[in-house]
Parts: structure tokens; C-alpha cells; sequence
């Protein structure tokens, strides 16, 4: 699913308070669907490039500085190319299922 959404073969995304967002043009076009592991998501998109803007996080790269935010977890780690090197140090490795479960 992370996959499909970013069109590669990983995603970056910052984990925020949704209040913490402000759109500052346009609106937000959203779609709802399983994330592959039981869990719904909700995915908000720009209606006129599409664009994906934000999940449960904002998308890395359309912060205006992502240096910021360097990546502090892995998900989905099974589903990932053989030429993609692990984040060291990253946080919970593994499945987005362990993240759910003690963050809920």
C-alpha cells in the first residue's frame, strides 16, 4: 500500500498532531482504505496534481524544510527492496502493527 501511495519503494512521513497542519491553499481530496494490516487509513491528496499531502503523518517531501524531520522508524520492513539499506537506530522494525499497538 505505501508502495502504491508514494510510487516507490519507501515512503517518508512525519508523525503530527493534525492541528499542527494548516493547508494555506486549496483543499484536500481524501481516500479511505486498509493499510495492509487490518488498520484504516485516511489519505488526503492534492485534487489538482494529485499529489499525496498527508496519512497519519505529513508526506517528507512537501515540507518546505525536510532536513527537520530525519526518520526516526521503519514499517513494513518485510516489503522492502533488497537494495534499500536500514535506517540505523530506526524505531520500531518491523510491521506498522507494533507502531498502532503502542501508540493507541
Amino acid at each position: 500500500m505505501m508502495q502504491k501511495a508514494f510510487g516507490t519503494n519507501y515512503g517518508l512521513t512525519a508523525k503530527v498532531l493534525k492541528d499542527a497542519i494548516t493547508i494555506v491553499r486549496g483543499r484536500t481530496k481524501e481516500h479511505v482504505a486498509d493499510n495492509g494490516s487490518g488498520v484504516i487509513i485516511h489519505r488526503e491528496f492534492c485534487p489538482e496534481c494529485g499529489s499525496f499531502i498527508l496519512e497519519y503523518g505529513v508526506s517528507g517531501g512537501s515540507l518546505d524544510d525536510p532536513e527537520a524531520l530525519p526518520p526516526k522508524g521503519e514499517f513494513f520492513c518485510s516489503a522492502r527492496a533488497s537494495w534499500m539499506p536500514e535506517i540505523p537506530g530506526a524505531l520500531f522494525p518491523g510491521t506498522i502493527v507494533i507502531w498502532v499497538k503502542l501508540t493507541v
